[in-house]
C-alpha cells in the first residue's frame, strides 16, 4: 500500500475530497486501485504488488488547481509527504525536458532557470527536514510544486516559441494549419462568413444519432448543405468521427445488437461506406473512428476493438483512396484505463495499429478541459507539450484538436457519463477559473505550443459557436448571440503572426541549433 500524508493548516488534514485520482504503474499506464482518505492521509491499495505513481487533482497556488502526479514509488510502512512527492516529479520532469530540448543554455536570469533554481533549493530544504519536521517539510515542498509547475510552463512556452519561429523561418509550416469544428445546425451566415476568412479547414461533425435516428433511415440534407458551402468556398474539410461509441453518437436503435459483435461489425460497414460514398469526391481527409480505445459504452475484447478499426480504416481507404485516413484519439491522458479493464492505454492502442500495419495517415489527439468528466480534468501546459511529444517517433502527422470554456460550466449543464456517480462539479481550472480572458489565454499557448511541434499538420478549436449540444459548454469562440469572445480574436491575431518572420530567425534559418528565444510572455492570464 501507498500513503500519502497531506497537511492543512500546520496539522494533518482532517478532510480531503479527492478528485480524479488514479495510479500509474512503472510502464506510465494507469492501473486498477482504490484510493481514499483516512485520518490525514490518502491511501492507495493497488491490485498488484511493486511500484506506482499517484495522479489527482491539487491547488497548486497561483498556477491553478490541476491534476498532478508523483514519482513512481516503491511500497513502505512510512508514509511519503504529498506535495513533496509531487514536487519530485515536476523537477525531474523540468530537468528532463532542459535536457530533451537542450535549452540548459538559456541565460541565467531566464525565467525558466530562475523558477527551476527556487523550487530546487526549496525541495533540498524540504528533504534536509523530513524526518525532523515534516510540516515544514510540506510546507516547503507545496512551494516547490508551485515554482517548478510555473517553471515548466515557462519551459513549454520558450520551447514552443523557438520552434515556432523556426518553423516559420524555414516555411515548414503546412499551407493547412488552423481549422475549427462547427454544428450542422449552426448555419447562419455570419458565422460561415466567419469560418471562410479565418481558418484554413472545416472540421465537420458526422454524428450516426442525428445522421440516421432509424435504421436504413439517413437524413442527408443539413450534412449535404454544408458540404456544398465548403466547396462553393474552398475550404478543405476533414470529417468525422464516422464512428463513435460514446452515447450522443450511437443512435438508439444500435443497441438492439449491443452483445452481437459480427451484427455490430456489419452495421458498422454498411454506415461507412454510405457515408463515405456519398462524400468521397468532397472530403479530403475523413476522421473515420474515434476513441475506440475507451470503449466505454459497448464492451467489446481487445481484439474486437483492433479489428473494427483496422475494418473501418480499410474500408475508407478502399472506397475513397485520395482521401486522408486519421484515427481519433479521445482522453489521452489514459485516467480511464483504472476503471476499465476492457479499454485499452491511448500509446498502447496507437503502437498496436502501427506494428499491426493498420493504415492510418494520421492520428488525432483530442484535448478538451474545464469540464468534471474522464478525460477533461484540467492539465497544466508542460503536461500537454510533453504528451504530444510521445507522438514525436512515429513519423506519423498529428491533428490536435482543442478547447476549454470561457466560464466555469454550470452543474446544469454538465452531462453526465457515470450515471451512478453523483457530479463533483470542480475539475480544477488553468491560472484562474474559466473566463473570456482565460479561455483566450490559454487558446493562444495553445495554438503555439502544437504549431511548434515539427510532427503537428493541424490545430484546431473544436467549435465555432456556443450552441446546445455543444460537448463543452461555452467553449465556442462565438456566443450563441453571434457575438464574439476575446479567444477569437486572439486567434485571428495569432493566425496574422504566422505569415510574420522574425529577422534574426530568418537570418539563421540555415543554422542547425535554436538560439535561446526571448523571453516568453507569462502563462499567468492575470
Amino acid at each position: 500500500m501507498l500513503k500519502f500524508l497531506v497537511f492543512e493548516n500546520g496539522r494533518p488534514a482532517k478532510d480531503l475530497t479527492i478528485r480524479n485520482a488514479y495510479l500509474l504503474g512503472a510502464d506510465g499506464n494507469a492501473i486498477w486501485g482504490e484510493i481514499e482518505f483516512d485520518r490525514g492521509m490518502i491511501l492507495c491499495r493497488k491490485r498488484e504488488t511493486g511500484v506506482a505513481a499517484l495522479a489527482l487533482q491539487r491547488r497548486v497556488g497561483d498556477c491553478g488547481e490541476l491534476t498532478v502526479q508523483t514519482c513512481i514509488l516503491p511500497e513502505r510502512e512510512e508514509p511519503y509527504l504529498l506535495d513533496m512527492e509531487l514536487a519530485r516529479h515536476r523537477l525531474m520532469l523540468l530537468y528532463n525536458k532542459l535536457e530533451d530540448w537542450g535549452m540548459f543554455d538559456l541565460p541565467d536570469d531566464h525565467p525558466v532557470l530562475q523558477r527551476f533554481n527556487v523550487a530546487r533549493k526549496l525541495f533540498i530544504s524540504a528533504l534536509s527536514c523530513a524526518a525532523e519536521n515534516p510540516v515544514e517539510a510540506d510546507r516547503l515542498g507545496r512551494d516547490a510544486l508551485v515554482a517548478a509547475v510555473d517553471g515548466s510552463e515557462e519551459l513549454a512556452l520558450a520551447h514552443a516559441e523557438a520552434l515556432l519561429n523556426r518553423r516559420k523561418a524555414t516555411g515548414s509550416l503546412p499551407a493547412r494549419t488552423m481549422g475549427c469544428g462547427v454544428d450542422l445546425n449552426q448555419t447562419h451566415e455570419r458565422i460561415r462568413g466567419g469560418l471562410g476568412v479565418n481558418f484554413d479547414f472545416l472540421r465537420l461533425p458526422i454524428p450516426w444519432r442525428a445522421l440516421a435516428p432509424a435504421e436504413g433511415d439517413y437524413r442527408w440534407a443539413l450534412l449535404d448543405n454544408w458540404v456544398e458551402w465548403a466547396r462553393v468556398n474552398q475550404l478543405p474539410i476533414i470529417a468525422g468521427p464516422i464512428v463513435s461509441f460514446e452515447p450522443n453518437a450511437l443512435p438508439d436503435w444500435i443497441y438492439i445488437w449491443e452483445d452481437e459483435y459480427e451484427q455490430i461489425r456489419d452495421l458498422l460497414y454498411e454506415h461507412i461506406e454510405r457515408v463515405v460514398t456519398r462524400y468521397r469526391n468532397a472530403i479530403s481527409a475523413w476522421d473515420v473512428v474515434a476513441g475506440l480505445h475507451v470503449n466505454n459504452h459497448l464492451s467489446f475484447s481487445f481484439d474486437q476493438l483492433l479489428d473494427l478499426t483496422r475494418m473501418a480504416t480499410m474500408l475508407v481507404k478502399k472506397t475513397a483512396p485520395t482521401s486522408q485516413v486519421l484515427v481519433e484519439i479521445r482522453q489521452p491522458f489514459g485516467e480511464y484505463y483504472a476503471r476499465n479493464p476492457r479499454s485499452i492505454p491511448p500509446m498502447m492502442y496507437v503502437d498496436l495499429l502501427i506494428q499491426g500495419a493498420v493504415q492510418v495517415d494520421g492520428f488525432v489527439l483530442k484535448v478538451l478541459m474545464g469540464q468534471p468528466l474522464n478525460g477533461q480534468y484540467v492539465r497544466d501546459l508542460m503536461q500537454i507539450s510533453h504528451l504530444l511529444d510521445h507522438f514525436a517517433g512515429l513519423e506519423i502527422p498529428l491533428h490536435l484538436v482543442i478547447g476549454v470554456p470561457s466560464y466555469p460550466v454550470p452543474e446544469t449543464m454538465m452531462t453526465d457519463d457515470e450515471p451512478d456517480q453523483p457530479i463533483d462539479p470542480n475539475c480544477g481550472f488553468w491560472r484562474r477559473p474559466w473566463s473570456l480572458q482565460v479561455q483566450s489565454h490559454w487558446l493562444e499557448a495553445m495554438f503555439q505550443i502544437g504549431l511548434s511541434k515539427p510532427f503537428v499538420a493541424s490545430v484546431a478549436w473544436q467549435d465555432i459557436i456556443d450552441h446546445p449540444q455543444v460537448d463543452l459548454p461555452g467553449v465556442g469562440l462565438v456566443t450563441d448571440e453571434l457575438q464574439p469572445k476575446a479567444a477569437f480574436s486572439r486567434l485571428i491575431g495569432f493566425r496574422r503572426s504566422l505569415t510574420a518572420v522574425p529577422r534574426t530567425m530568418a537570418q539563421e534559418e540555415s543554422t542547425i541549433n535554436i538560439q535561446p528565444p526571448a523571453p516568453p510572455a507569462s502563462a499567468d492570464p492575470g
